[in-house]
């Protein structure tokens, strides 16, 4: 007999996929033939009180069934639930890897195999490997873990790097833009093009660029202000208008440039070193914007008499306290959220902030909402390349660049696949729509002779038309057809989406042929989900479905359910104030949160050589670990290279760093790239130093900041985050309970006290709570399963080859 207690995990029926992501990589999974039962004695495992049926095993064993073509001795079998059979050897191969990944001890490991085996076992002689549901899921799945394989990391790294480059300047530019579709007619773009051209020409000529732009530029924004788009930082507008005004010399005109949205010319005005971000202080005297004469002057009066407290030595904290209007932040000594060029609405706010000295105070600044007295706190230069780049990359993906990445990465795979397209088929299928298919009624003829010829082909695959067709007509009913389209331009923008799902299902398919760890991973997917689609129909669904059941629940349990007043709040505390801000700062900058740390040995590689060596695998094993201690760790892999060597050495060695980490368990989420190529250098005069990977390490989580600041100065900060009762913490019972951040001194010691939120003490409603209840109740429910499957899968274990896989003795 095997070990069986209770044990929850409730999942809702649309579960979060990527929470499976996150289990693959700390189990196998476990596929099974069926045999013959071989009548073995089965007894309690370590004689200890049952365990759960439902808890995941670390690891589950996928067996290949291989046909062998002469007579061999029968693979050895180490256990039998129910008439599923587990070999030794995969039994052997679930342990090696539970040990490294969790390392449990041998009892639970046998429990949680055993566990594990029924639910398989029963999903499996349900046919759930076999519902089209579950093929769906698959294929979802195989998108989302195919995008990191498949996206072009090569023009992320150069985007990075090109507009790191032109954070460090700003440009006043203005536009001529003329609006078109980006899948208008091939005729209708060179018009707009021609015109534009023709206008770049007038303005060359000596012709206002104002005054053109206000009579042509079809921006409404800003053709009555001559295209102004006033200064701007990189990151601000869509990819190619930012490229043309980085890339045009200051008072020339740029060549057209084609958005989203239509086609642009650019006049670059004005160019300048980036003038950094800036904190600052204000205080506000508001004027309604309907105010009379009196109401102006009482508030200039009052604004006036401030500043002239403040600039005879009165405290501008105190000051904004006692009298400024704006109730967000007079509480907070008036800091703003920090901001730079472009940042506010109000151009007069900007320009006197920028205008000020650090510590310096600006007489009262006029703007549409009132007065104002700004104070200069502190100006933050550009961040280094290492911090922006995490932020940047985030950005990079999503924004306009994404679409640039998108475009590399598919072009990439045309090539890599030899894609090859018929344009005189794609031109003939085009021109086949009618206006029916602006209605989502267009349908093509059977007996059409182009529904037979090939649009294009990927390696040895042959597209045909009417494939193409069949996805028209699938989509016509679904997308949102734009203003203004014609049957053509539709058609364009099907078949773009067309051949992007096509060239990169085909990919994704031909994935498991070439990467054998992305194959494994898909097997290992497929059958967590099996687990999980048993489990929600047969307890998660039942219970979330049964509302009288878990109100019943509910009332009887109900003192469960008592919140004491709290709040849930970050109290950052140190001796020393400078401490508590250097934290603050890094919090501020968002996660994951630099920890400045570094791995003590890089990989150092001989000369051109990228290939890990045993002792190079040696160390990443030792990152790994640090990675599976940590759960909040982010790892940084920074490539370098000598002077002598090649351009793309350093790229290659982060390429196969990070697909030995990505091997052996480790998320690509949890991964930064840094190409840092020929930037770094480790010695002038030992060239093999520079020739490296390097790790820094990041977290998500607050008190690995905390460990980082208290390794360098012992218990110089200590940082507490969560939701707080009275009395758990000093300086969260002094403060205010609102929202809000607050700085408290007491008994020596500095703090800020961040309150994200107040709850005061009663029961939770069921509404509130129904997320644990359903939990509790779940667990009700699962016990009765867990009979059922006990009784239907009777678990047959072979003592011997136990013994010779995980050496333990029952």
């Amino acid at each position: 007999m095997f070990i069986e207690d209770d044990c929850s995990m409730p999942f809702m029926k649309k579960y979060n996929k990527y929470i499976y992501i996150s289990l693959l990589f700390a189990q196998f999974a476990c596929q099974v033939t069926k045999k013959p039962i071989i009548q073995t004695t089965t007894q309690n495992v370590g004689g200890k009180p049952d365990n759960d049926i439902f808890a995941l095993p670390p690891s589950s064993p996928s067996v290949i069934n291989n046909q062998p073509v002469v007579e061999i001795k029968p693979e050895p079998v180490a256990i039998i639930v129910g008439t599923n059979e587990l070999k030794t050897a995969d039994l052997k191969i679930a342990f090696e890897s539970s040990m490294v990944e969790d390392s449990v001890s041998p009892t639970i490991f046998l429990e949680q195999i055993i566990n594990d085996q029924r639910i398989v076992a029963d999903a499996k002689k349900r046919g759930y490997d076999a519902s089209q549901d579950f093929k769906d899921e698959i294929e979802s799945y195989r998108s989302i873990l195919a995008e990191s394989y498949l996206t072009d990391s090569t023009t992320i790294k150069f985007l990075l790097k090109e507009t790191y480059s032109w954070m460090k300047e700003e440009v006043k530019v203005a536009h001529i833009m003329f609006q078109l579709s980006e899948f208008a007619d091939p005729t209708d773009t060179l018009a707009v093009y021609q015109k534009l051209l023709d206008i770049r020409n007038k303005a060359l000529a000596g012709e206002d660029f104002a005054a053109l732009a206000h009579q042509f530029s079809q921006d409404k924004k800003t053709n009555n202000i001559g295209g102004d788009l006033g200064w701007f930082r990189a990151m601000r507008f869509l990819y190619p208008l930012e490229k043309a005004a980085y890339t045009t010399p200051v008072g020339e005109i740029s060549m057209p440039v084609r958005t989203k949205g239509g086609y642009h010319i650019v006049k670059v005005i004005g160019r300048r070193p980036f003038s950094g971000n800036v904190l600052v202080q204000h205080i506000l005297k508001s004027i309604p914007p309907n105010a009379s004469d009196a109401e102006k002057l009482n508030a200039k009066t009052k604004i006036d008499s401030i500043y002239n407290v403040i600039s005879q030595g009165g405290l501008f904290e105190e000051m904004c306290q006692k009298y400024s209007d704006d109730t967000k932040y007079k509480n907070f000594g008036g800091y703003l959220p920090v901001f730079g060029i472009g940042g506010r609405e109000e151009v007069a706010f900007e320009e006197a902030a920028f205008a000020l000295k650090e510590g310096e105070v600006s007489k009262p600044v006029r703007t549409a909402i009132g007065w104002h007295i700004i104070k200069l706190s502190k100006k933050i230069p550009l961040e280094s390349f290492e911090e922006a780049s995490i932020k940047l990359k985030d950005k990079i993906v999503t924004d306009s660049r994404g679409d640039i990445v998108k475009e590399n990465s598919l072009n990439k795979l045309k090539k890599q696949m030899q894609f090859i397209e018929d344009e005189a088929v794609v031109k003939m299928a085009f021109a086949a729509a009618d206006t029916n298919i602006l209605i989502k009624k267009w349908d093509y003829a059977l007996n059409d002779e182009l529904i037979n010829k090939t649009i294009f082909s990927i390696g040895k695959n042959q597209y045909k038309t009417k494939a193409f067709y069949d996805y028209a007509v699938e989509r016509q009913a679904i997308d949102r057809i734009p203003s203004g389209f014609t049957p053509t331009m539709l058609m364009r923008s099907f078949y773009k989406k067309f051949v992007e799902t096509t060239v990169k299902t085909y990919a994704e398919e031909n994935l498991e042929e070439i990467n054998p760890a992305f194959k494994l991973l898909m097997n290992e997917y497929a059958t967590s989900l099996l687990k999980m689609e048993l489990l929600n129909d047969l307890v998660y669904e039942k219970s979330t479905a049964d509302t009288t059941g878990q109100r019943v629940f509910y009332e009887k349990h109900k003192d469960k359910y008592l919140m004491p007043e709290r709040v849930m709040a970050t109290v950052i505390a140190s001796k020393n104030a400078k401490t508590v801000y250097l934290v603050k700062e890094v919090f501020e900058k968002g996660k994951p949160y630099n920890l400045k740390r570094m791995y003590r040995s890089p990989l150092y590689f001989g000369k051109s050589l990228s290939d890990l060596t045993p002792e190079h695998k040696k160390n990443l094993v030792y990152i790994l670990e640090i990675m599976r201690k940590n759960k909040g760790y982010v790892v940084e892999i920074g490539g370098h290279a000598d002077q002598h060597e090649g351009d793309n050495i350093s790229a290659e060695r982060i390429e196969k760093t990070k697909a030995f980490l990505v091997a052996n368990g480790l998320t690509i989420d949890r991964i930064i790239e840094n190409d840092y190529m020929k930037t770094k250098v480790a010695d002038k005069f030992d060239w093999t130093k520079n020739q490296r990977v390097t790790f820094m390490f990041y977290s998500n989580f607050k008190k690995d900041v905390e460990k980082a600041f208290n390794a360098k100065d012992p218990n110089s900060i200590n940082i507490e985050d969560g939701y707080f009762k009275r009395g758990e913490n000093k300086m969260v019972d002094i403060a205010k309970w609102e929202v809000g951040t607050q700085s408290i001194v007491k008994d020596g010691q500095f703090a800020d006290v961040i309150i994200e939120q107040v709850e005061p003490a009663r029961y939770k409603t069921l509404r509130e709570c129904r997320g644990q209840v359903l939990s509790d109740y779940q667990k009700y429910l699962e016990k009765q399963f867990k009979e059922d499957l006990v009784n239907k899968y009777p678990v047959k274990l072979n003592d011997e080859e136990i013994q010779k896989v995980i050496n333990l003795k029952r």
